[in-house]
């Protein structure tokens, strides 16, 4: 919290004190009271955007970007194959930054960055997600992860609950998730947040989140 400087206003009435003294003690006063403000914001925290939500589309977004700064931990909840990546370990998503036009959700695995980023962008053409796989090693040149993934939210959404089927760049570098559905949803009754993920209309992943206090 910002503390005022002690100032002895008293001195300010004695005569040593003339006119242009006093414009550079006040210029210098308001030069430290503005540095002061603009120091005690974390300069790695972007506040909430105020966004104006009328579809439901604008209203999921706007729930989500008001969750800046959260992070949610769980598991999934399918499927039970235990080599399945994702399947018997810690799971983590912060929602990190959080503008206007774009949002992106860190998700974690066991302490590593795995997904990365799920980033959600408020486009022309709607509510798009695509996915910034940036893995969890070093890749050689030319073996990079797959990465950009994703598609434009279809209209059986609401204002909790989204789904993305997968747009044509999707099935132009993934061909098999052509068929792909990634669902999100976030309850602020139970403070959860679902992640998951059809193929062919059947299920391929799901993952449950509850908001860390």
């Amino acid at each position: 919290m910002f503390n005022p400087p002690n100032i002895d206003f008293d001195a300010l009435n004695q005569s040593s004190l003339n006119s242009t003294n006093m414009k550079i003690f006040f210029l210098s006063l308001f030069t430290l009271l503005f540095v002061t403000a603009c120091g005690s914001e974390d300069e790695d925290t972007e506040l909430s955007p105020q966004i104006q939500a009328e579809t439901p589309q604008e209203q999921f977004y706007a729930n989500l970007a008001s969750l800046c700064g959260e992070t949610f931990e769980g598991e999934s909840t399918f499927p039970d194959d235990p080599d399945h990546d994702l399947v018997n370990t810690v799971l983590k998503a912060t929602v990190k930054t959080c503008t206007d036009e774009r949002i992106e959700v860190d998700f974690i695995r066991d302490g590593n960055t795995w997904h990365a980023t799920w980033i959600l962008e408020m486009r022309e053409d709607g509510l798009h997600l695509y996915h910034d796989h940036i893995g969890e090693k070093e890749y050689p040149e030319g073996e990079e992860p797959l990465t950009g993934y994703g598609g434009y939210a279809d209209d059986r959404g609401t204002e909790f609950m989204q789904y993305f089927p997968a747009d044509d760049y999707t099935a132009e570098i993934l061909p098999e998730a052509a068929t792909n559905v990634w669902m999100m949803e976030y309850d602020p009754q139970a403070e959860t947040f679902v992640y998951a993920l059809e193929r062919h209309e059947q299920p391929r992943f799901r993952a449950q989140l509850s908001k860390q206090q």
